[in-house]
């Protein structure tokens, strides 16, 4: 992922196998409007982490939304990093169960905390379901949500609108058959 910043610069996420605390590990990296590399960062435990979305927050820092196996209540949760300007942690929460949760897209919303999604698998469904969670500014959880039908559903994007979130992504689960944009 990547977004323009508002000092004309970049700010990437990903991930990287060649840095940072152990397999892969989420990578930050802040360039300039030319392209090069004013910071990076990697954030991670022992095991796989990935960062899959970023963008510039209000207070000129970064929010990074991703996917961790080395932190949260095990297999795969939803991994929310939030850094000061200079990419330095500000604090880091895991949202998920016992079964597979990934985060793909994060913004900021008018209050100021973060609207998230991503997909779930857990509650005893061998499916994937969309996965929307809604946070203050701290990262602290104001609310969850699990949307989607009998087979998998995925997502890429969400945005926040006037009356709510509007959420771009897959599904196996309804429409005219096989996969269908939902």
């Amino acid at each position: 992922s990547i977004q323009k910043t508002l000092d004309g610069g970049y700010i990437v996420v990903g991930y990287t196998y060649c840095y940072g605390a152990g397999s892969d590990d989420v990578y930050l990296i802040k360039t300039d409007a030319n392209g090069d590399t004013l910071f990076t960062k990697t954030f991670g435990g022992s095991n796989s982490d990935e960062g899959n979305s970023v963008q510039q927050t209000n207070d000129g820092g970064y929010v990074v939304v991703g996917s961790t196996l080395s932190f949260g209540a095990g297999n795969w949760d939803v991994y929310l990093i939030k850094t000061y300007a200079n990419g330095d942690t500000q604090f880091t929460k895991t949202f998920g169960g016992s079964g597979q949760e990934e985060g793909y897209s994060i913004m900021q919303t008018n209050d100021g905390g973060y609207i998230i999604t991503g997909i779930i698998r857990s509650m005893g469904k061998d499916n994937f379901d969309v996965y929307l969670i809604k946070t203050d500014t701290n990262g602290e959880t104001l609310f969850t949500k699990v949307i989607g039908g009998d087979n998998d559903e995925y997502v890429f994007s969400i945005q926040q609108i006037s009356d709510g979130y509007i959420i771009v992504g897959g599904t196996y689960s309804y429409g005219m058959g096989g996969e269908d944009v939902y």
